[in-house]
């Protein structure tokens, strides 16, 4: 990493200029691209509502809330189902869903899940692989679509894609230029990325407090932009070409390794578990808690020691052990010095918390 960039985390601003190994295209099937996922999202239900009667849109229960609360703007008939988001391993009941015109919305939990596609009638599926971008689950998908905030996971400052996966049996095709919305003045967008870029500039050179307020402030401009734009719009030629060339790269082997390194030294916490498993590649360090306060605490301790973790979906109502999770950035920036000291400052917090466990 950069020693001289304030922090360990936050959303990724550049490369570096390391060389990142890229991937042989992978071959998706029909693609689109977005600004957002949640754009691709609202195409691919307004595309297949376009050739057929959508019933009930199901979503998962544990899904970002600021993606809820955008999709309920736009539709109205959306309800909810649980499945266990750490438990790589888990099964979505499909006999919850009654009507082959309902449309289920499955995540790819951080990766590691592969969504068992039913056989026979069934109801419409596509498949969010925002977490989980080229993993085995979004390169084998057999959903009838499938969708990806690739800004999850790339260095760009927006971006989503959708593709029909070769082994959906929709009869419906992707394209359809007329579910796009149209621009009577300037896109919206073009404001929305260019603040969002300028805030990754500002903080590829942060090297102090002040500027790193700077270009966080500038980032949330940014995102209460996109999440008070709810018009789906074509990619323009330019910006599809910043998100191209990156979208192979295989960024899922920086993760891979530096969790595999990660996990043998970490000590184990009576307050939280790794989700992981054995062979994919996770999304990053991913601490999944049985109480938010613990988490809370250990984000405290993280901050302070300047590693910036991600919350994810802290609004979700979840009646199980683990109901909070922790995500620790994992990705190409990090080298084994990084990782040594973000493992340390985490096993600092769990060993003062183990001992007060049994004081």
């Amino acid at each position: 990493m950069q020693k001289d960039i304030i922090g360990y985390g936050s959303f990724i601003e550049g490369t570096y200029g390391r060389k990142l190994p890229q991937l042989s295209a992978p071959d998706l099937g029909d693609t689109l691209l977005f600004y957002a996922g949640r754009y691709a999202l609202k195409y691919l239900i307004k595309r297949i509502s376009a050739e057929t009667h959508i019933d009930t849109i199901w979503m998962p229960q544990y899904y970002c809330h600021f993606v809820k609360e955008w999709m309920h703007h736009e539709f109205e008939t959306i309800k909810y189902y649980y499945v266990d988001p750490f438990e790589p391993e888990s099964k979505i009941d499909w006999a919850q869903f009654k009507s082959i015109n309902d449309l289920v919305m499955v995540n790819n939990y951080w990766g590691l899940k592969n969504t068992d596609i039913p056989d026979g009638d069934r109801p419409i599926i596509i498949e969010d692989h925002s977490h989980g971008w080229l993993s085995e689950g979004s390169l084998h998908s057999k959903a009838d679509f499938c969708f990806a905030s690739l800004r999850k996971t790339l260095p760009i400052p927006m971006g989503g894609i959708a593709w029909k996966p070769k082994a959906s049996k929709s009869n419906i095709t992707l394209y359809k230029p007329e579910i796009f919305d149209t621009c009577t003045s300037e896109n919206p967008m073009n404001k929305a990325w260019d603040t969002i870029i300028g805030s990754m500039r500002l903080k590829e050179t942060c090297t102090a407090h002040v500027q790193k307020e700077r270009y966080l402030e500038q980032y949330m401009k940014g995102e209460l932009m996109v999440r008070s734009i709810y018009e789906v719009y074509e990619v323009s030629t330019e910006h599809a070409a910043f998100i191209n060339q990156y979208i192979h790269i295989n960024f899922n082997s920086f993760k891979k390794e530096n969790v595999d390194y990660a996990l043998p030294k970490l000590i184990t916490s009576n307050d939280f578990k790794v989700v992981q498993h054995a062979t994919k590649a996770s999304f990053g360090l991913l601490l999944a808690f049985k109480k938010e306060d613990a988490l809370n605490d250990l984000k405290k301790h993280l901050v302070a020691n300047q590693i910036y973790p991600a919350l994810l979906w802290p609004k979700n109502d979840l009646t199980t052990t683990y109901s909070y999770l922790l995500n620790i950035h994992m990705d190409y920036r990090f080298d084994t010095t990084d990782l040594n000291y973000i493992i340390s400052t985490i096993n600092n917090w769990t060993t003062s918390n183990n001992q007060l466990h049994h004081v």
